[in-house]
């Protein structure tokens, strides 16, 4: 698959960088490799208001891109790497100049693909700012995923239960030519860490190994053996540097030392969550550990598991809904340590009944039928989409059927 070959390909670059990571990893402020930008600088410019919050779930969001062509055409075809391209943005009706676009994406970041995922950086460049607060946001093609709602509907179920990015819809213009319906994303930064934790704010880590490695398996003490690959960081002048990060891995080897270095009922909130889900990447991933982040709060001193990119969810992958709650769970070493205490065993699954009592399937549902009647003119007339009209309404479909059969074998696995 692309995306594992993206891994590898990350994989056999990290070697080249380590070296260069030891000294920065090894000390307090963390790195600077991240995606995390702006700054301070009070010469900033000053940003419009937006006219409503950018994920506000309540509205199909309108977003309009211009760039030169050839800009656009080197995003489709990825010709250009990371690099940010120009961009006047138009978000809901207001103007934003002078802003950062590139490709974004893993298995869907491939050249050609007309519903490319992209990053919009508000503070790409010299002397422009946030906007609303943000520098940064992901807007998300759903090229694979023909019910456009997945990662959306996976997303609402993580944050009832933990820190979760927020997202929305949106239709999408560039240079005049509607691109159709895309995810609005949010991504962990400073702004979305500061709304669930406590300043000063420690190092925030992008998870995401190569396949088969298990990113929690403890190799030796020095920060550059995890830092920058597979723990990729995120924030800028933290209040901790990567020095937190060979501990906790040592830490947790042994299971009964858990508490001392991880949030435990967040470990365990998102693992329900993951198994209602039914994801086949992230932390509890088909293949091991995938793409999650890691935030260690200098505050408590413990790592905090964050999710991203459930979007492989719902019976996505021709998964049936009678997959075991502990099916996956013993490929890393921090979901084996819920697997195999008996304690944490009884906190799991408790906490799988109290997740679908306080989401029952019936709310679960409405949540899919309120996202499909807010965005199906869109989707129908959305015409880059990769599947047709009567796949995108059967999906939609498709998804409340696999859900309610995902709670049904749940409550027969837990009653049992």
């Amino acid at each position: 698959m692309v995306k594992d070959w993206k891994r590898l390909v990350l994989a056999i670059g990290a070697a080249a960088i380590a070296a260069l990571a030891v000294g920065a990893g090894a000390c307090g402020g963390g790195t600077s490799s991240n995606i995390d930008g702006g700054g301070t600088d009070p010469n900033l410019k000053q940003r419009p208001t937006p006219a409503m919050p950018l994920f506000d779930e309540n509205t199909l969001h309108q977003v309009s891109l211009e760039m030169s062509p050839e800009d656009w055409d080197s995003i489709l075809n990825d010709t250009r790497g990371d690099e940010w391209r120009h961009a006047k943005l138009t978000y809901d009706g207001v103007v934003v100049q002078e802003v950062g676009v590139r490709p974004s994406g893993e298995s869907s970041r491939f050249p050609g693909n007309q519903k490319m995922s992209m990053r919009i950086k508000f503070d790409a460049f010299d002397g422009q700012g946030s906007f609303a607060g943000y520098d940064m946001i992901n807007i998300k093609g759903e090229y694979d995923d023909s019910s456009m709602m997945r990662e959306r509907l996976a997303l609402f179920v993580f944050a009832a239960l933990m820190p979760a990015p927020q997202s929305a819809h949106a239709q999408v213009t560039v240079n005049g030519q509607s691109r159709g319906v895309f995810t609005l994303r949010e991504v962990w930064d400073k702004t979305s860490i500061k709304a669930h934790f406590s300043e000063p704010l420690g190092p925030l880590y992008r998870v995401r190994p190569p396949l088969g490695v298990d990113p929690y398996a403890y190799v030796d003490d020095n920060p550059a053996t995890y830092v920058p690959m597979p723990w990729e960081p995120h924030i800028n002048k933290a209040e901790r540097g990567d020095e937190v990060v060979p501990p906790f891995v040592k830490g947790i080897q042994d299971p009964f030392a858990l508490e001392t270095y991880v949030n435990v009922d967040d470990l365990i909130d998102y693992c329900v969550a993951s198994t209602i889900t039914m994801t086949t990447d992230g932390l509890v991933g088909s293949s091991g550990a995938s793409d999650h982040f890691e935030y260690f709060d200098p505050q408590t001193n413990v790592f905090n598991v964050l999710p991203w990119d459930p979007d492989n969810t719902f019976g996505s992958q021709g998964e049936t809904p009678e997959k075991l709650i502990y099916s996956k769970m013993g490929r890393n070493k921090l979901t084996m340590a819920v697997r195999d205490r008996s304690e944490l065993r009884v906190r799991y699954e408790a906490k799988i009944a109290e997740a679908m009592a306080s989401i029952p399937i019936a709310t679960l549902q409405a949540k899919a039928d309120a996202m499909y009647a807010q965005i199906k003119d869109a989707a129908h007339a959305d015409t880059i989409k990769m599947f047709d009209n009567g796949t995108f309404d059967w999906a939609v479909g498709n998804i409340k059927d696999f859900a309610a059969a995902r709670y049904a074998n749940l409550h027969t696995q837990i009653g049992n």
